[in-house]
C-alpha cells in the first residue's frame, strides 16, 4: 500500500489517460446492433414401423452435448460460406462491402461473417439462439434469419441424404443376406440328405439312449450270470477233485440214481463180507459192482462239470457280445449327436440369416419412408427482428475495463520500480540491510540556496558532527576519513559542508584531499606530495595555515562556495585545504611512506579536525591504506541511487582490511520522498519545518 501511495500521481495519471482514451473511443466508435432468432431442435421422430405410430427418442443421453453439436454446426465454416454466397448473390458486393462473386465469396467476407455471428445454446433446453451483429439493425436481423434458413436447409438435406444412404445400404445388405441365407439352407439340406437325418428333435436321441440303457442292463445281467457259472464250475471242480459229488450237480437224476446204486452196492458188499468173508466170490463180485458204480458216478460227475464249463463259456460269449453291442451303440449315439449338432448349427445359421433379412427389410421400408417424407429436425420458434437499441460498444464495460487496466498497469509499474535495487531510502533500512548505522542525512541541493535549504543542510552537518564526536573540544584532535563506493556519491560536498560547519563552530579544520589529480599540477604552491617529502615545506604550511581564518586554496573537485555559505563571525576557526598533484600511479609512493603518518600527526597537533577525503574503495586501494591513520571512517552513499549490493561489498572490503566504519552518510536526500517511504503522510511536514527555520534563524 505504501508503494501504491508513493506512486499515486503516476497511477492517477495513467487512469485519467485511460479514461480519456476510453471516452474518445466511445465517442468515435461505430454503433453496433444485434438481432437474434431462436431455433428449437427436435431429437425425436415418428416411427411408422409395425403399423403403429409411436415416439422413439433418437438421443436419450447427454442432451447438452447434442445441442452443443448443433450449435457448432451453425458456427461451422460451411454454413457461413453458404450465407456469404447467398449475400453475394443478392448484391454485387459481398457481405462486408468488398468485391465478391455469387458462387465463391472472398475469404475476408467469410471471416467477417464468422466474427459477427454468435450462437448460444442452453444444455437444459432444446433451444439455440442465433444472433448477428452489424452496423444496421435491419441488416443484422436479415442475416440472422438467413443463418437460420441455411441451417434448417442443411439439416433437412442432411436428414434426406442420411435416409437415402441408409436405404441404399439396407438394400445392399439385404442382397448379401439373401444370398447367404440360400447358401446356408442348401448346406443344411445337403447335410441332412448325406447323413440320412430325418429328425433333429430330442426324440431320436431319447430312443438311442433307451436302447443303450437296455443293452447296458443286459450286459450287467450277463456279467452276473457269468460270475455264477464260474462259481459253479469252481465248486464242481473242487468237489470232483476230492471225489465228492458237487452240490450243483447232485440234483441231477442220473447222479442221484448212481449215488443210490453205489450206496446199495456198498451195503451188499459189506453184508456179504461179514457173512461169507471177503474172499468169497460173491463178496468180490459185490466189491467189483461197487467200483463199477463209483466209476460210472465219477464219469457222470465229469460230464456234469464239463456241462458247467460249457455254460461258463456261453456266459462269457454272451457277455462279450453284449459289451460289443454297448460300444457300438455308444459310438452310434455319439456320431448321431455330432451330426444332429452340426445340422442344428447349419439350421441356426440359416435361421439367424432369415431373422436378419426380416429386420433389414423392415428397416429399409422405414428408411425409404423417411427419405420420401424429408423430415426436418429443427424449427424456428422466434425469428430475428430489428432492434434499434445499440448492443455495442458497451460504455460502462469499456470505461471500467480501461480504468481497471490502467490502475493495474500503474500498480505493476510501481511495484517494478520499487523492486529495483535503487539504493537505501531510510536510516532503518541501512542498519537492517548492512548492519551499519546511518549517522546522518544530507539534503539534496536545490541550486537556489534559499534560507530553508541552507539551514536544513547546516543542521544536518551539525548533527553528523555531533553524532561522530567532532564537536567535543575535550577529546583532542580527531582524524576523519570520508570515502565512498563509487565516484559521484557526494563525498566532496559532504567533506566541504562538514568542514565549513565545524569551522563555524570554532573548530579548526584541515582537509587532505587524497583524490588523484586528473592532470599534473605544475603550480608553485605546495601540494600533498610536498608535505610528505619535504618536512620544511610541511612545517611552513602548517604554521601558515593555522593562522589564516579564511582558506586561500580552492579545491579542484569541489568549490567550497557551493557547499555552504560562509557566515561571518569572530568565532570562525581557520580552515586549510591540501590536495594531491599526481595521479593514481603515485598513490602508493605517497601514502605508504612513514612521512605521511608524521604529516597527519603534526596536522592533528595544529588543527582540531583533520578530514581525509579518500578515493572510491571499489576503484582505488588508497582508502584501505589511509584508513589506519583515521579515528573515524565514514562512507558517503547516494540516497536512493547507489546499489545496496555495492555498498555491502564496499563495507566487506573495508572490514576485511580491519577497518571499522563508524557509519553511513546518505547524501542527496529528497526529504519529501524520504518521508513517503516511512508512511502514507510525511512525519515532519515541510510547511512546519520552513516555518520553524524562518522564525528562529
Amino acid at each position: 500500500m505504501l508503494t501504491l501511495w508513493r506512486h499515486k500521481r503516476m497511477i492517477v495519471a495513467l487512469v485519467v489517460l485511460a479514461a480519456a482514451a476510453a471516452v474518445a473511443f466511445l465517442l468515435t466508435a461505430e454503433r453496433r446492433y444485434t438481432s437474434a432468432a431462436l431455433v428449437q431442435v427436435d431429437f425425436s421422430r415418428d416411427d411408422q414401423g409395425g403399423g403403429a405410430s409411436r415416439q422413439q427418442p433418437l438421443a436419450s443421453l447427454d442432451v447438452g452435448a447434442l445441442i452443443e453439436t448443433e450449435a457448432r454446426l451453425v458456427r461451422s465454416r460451411a454454413i457461413v460460406r453458404q450465407v456469404a454466397q447467398r449475400l453475394a448473390s443478392e448484391h454485387p458486393k459481398s457481405a462486408d462491402g468488398r468485391a465478391g462473386t455469387a458462387s465463391e465469396p472472398d475469404e475476408r467476407s467469410i471471416l467477417a461473417l464468422m466474427r459477427d455471428v454468435t450462437v448460444r445454446n442452453d444444455s437444459r433446453s432444446y433451444l439455440i439462439e442465433i444472433g448477428f451483429t452489424a452496423n444496421d439493425p435491419q441488416r443484422a436481423a436479415r442475416i440472422a434469419n438467413l443463418f437460420v434458413e441455411v441451417y434448417l436447409k442443411n439439416r433437412s438435406e442432411a436428414s434426406f441424404t442420411a435416409s437415402r444412404r441408409a436405404s441404399e445400404w439396407y438394400a445392399a445388405q439385404i442382397n448379401e443376406t439373401r444370398t447367404a441365407l440360400e447358401t446356408a439352407e442348401t448346406a443344411a439340406s445337403e447335410y441332412r440328405s448325406t447323413h440320412n437325418i430325418v429328425d433333429t428333435s430330442s426324440e431320436g436321441g431319447v430312443l438311442l439312449q433307451q436302447q443303450m440303457r437296455e443293452v447296458s442292463s443286459q450286459i450287467i445281467a450277463a456279467g452276473l450270470a457269468r460270475l455264477n457259472e464260474e462259481a459253479r464250475l469252481e465248486r464242481a471242480t473242487r468237489a470232483a477233485a476230492q471225489g465228492l459229488v458237487p452240490p450243483d450237480v447232485a440234483a441231477l437224476p442220473q447222479i442221484q440214481r448212481l449215488a443210490e446204486s453205489r450206496e446199495v452196492a456198498r451195503r451188499q458188499a459189506a453184508e456179504l463180507s461179514a457173512s461169507v468173508g471177503e474172499r468169497h466170490p460173491q463178496a468180490e463180485r459185490a466189491r467189483l459192482l461197487v467200483e463199477e458204480t463209483e466209476q460210472r458216478l465219477r464219469d457222470e460227475v465229469a460230464k456234469a462239470v464239463a456241462a458247467i464249463a460249457v455254460d461258463v463259456s456261453n456266459a462269457r460269449r454272451v457277455e462279450g457280445e453284449l459289451d460289443a453291442a454297448v460300444r457300438k451303440a455308444r459310438l452310434a449315439l455319439i456320431e448321431a449327436k455330432a451330426r444332429e449338432a452340426e445340422l442344428r448349427t447349419l439350421q441356426g445359421k440359416a435361421e439367424s440369416l432369415r431373422n436378419r433379412l426380416r429386420t433389414l427389410t423392415e428397416n429399409q421400408v422405414q428408411a425409404q419412408a423417411l427419405a420420401d417424407l424429408k423430415p426436418v429436425a429443427a424449427q424456428v420458434m422466434v425469428p430475428a427482428e430489428p432492434i434499434m437499441t445499440p448492443s455495442g460498444p458497451k460504455k460502462s464495460l469499456v470505461l471500467g475495463f480501461a480504468i481497471i487496466a490502467a490502475a493495474a498497469l500503474g500498480a505493476g509499474i510501481a511495484f517494478l520500480l520499487e523492486r529495483r535495487d535503487t539504493g537505501f531510502r531510510t536510516e532503518d533500512e541501512v542498519l537492517r540491510e548492512i548492519d551499519c548505522p546511518c549517522v546522518g542525512l544530507v539534503p539534496a541541493s536545490s541550486g537556489t540556496f534559499d534560507s530553508f535549504d541552507i539551514v536544513a543542510r547546516r543542521e544536518a552537518m551539525r548533527a553528523i558532527a555531533a553524532s561522530t564526536g567532532l564537536t567535543s573540544s575535550q577529546a583532542g584532535a580527531k582524524t576523519v576519513l570520508v570515502t565512498s563506493a563509487l565516484p559521484g556519491e557526494g563525498k566532496s560536498m559532504l567533506v566541504d559542508s562538514l568542514a565549513l560547519s565545524l569551522m563555524e563552530m570554532g573548530r579548526s579544520v584541515l582537509i587532505i584531499d587524497a583524490s588523484p589529480c586528473r592532470e599534473l599540477d605544475c603550480e608553485v604552491r605546495p601540494a600533498l606530495e610536498d608535505m610528505v617529502v619535504d618536512p620544511v615545506t610541511r612545517h611552513r604550511f602548517l604554521e601558515k595555515g593555522a593562522g589564516e581564518p579564511i582558506p586561500v586554496l580552492q579545491r579542484r573537485n569541489a568549490d567550497l562556495s557551493n557547499s555552504l555559505p560562509m557566515t561571518k563571525g569572530e568565532w570562525i576557526a581557520p580552515l586549510s585545504v591540501i590536495q594531491r598533484r599526481t595521479g593514481l600511479s603515485e598513490g602508493g609512493a605517497i601514502f605508504a611512506r612513514a612521512a605521511f603518518g608524521d604529516f597527519v600527526r603534526e596536522a592533528c597537533g595544529t588543527y582540531d579536525v583533520v578530514i581525509i577525503e579518500a578515493p572510491p574503495v571499489t576503484l582505488v586501494a588508497d582508502a584501505l591504506i589511509l584508513a589506519p591513520f583515521a579515528d573515524i571512517v565514514l562512507q558517503a552513499v547516494r540516497w536512493n541511487a547507489t546499489p545496496k549490493a555495492l555498498v555491502a561489498e564496499t563495507l566487506k572490503r573495508l572490514r576485511d582490511a580491519s577497518v571499522r566504519v563508524q557509519g553511513i552518510v546518505l547524501t542527496g536526500v529528497d526529504f519529501d520522498k524520504y518521508q513517503s517511504y516511512q508512511g502514507f503522510f510525511r512525519a515532519l511536514p515541510a510547511k512546519k519545518s520552513r516555518q520553524y527555520y524562518a522564525t528562529f534563524d
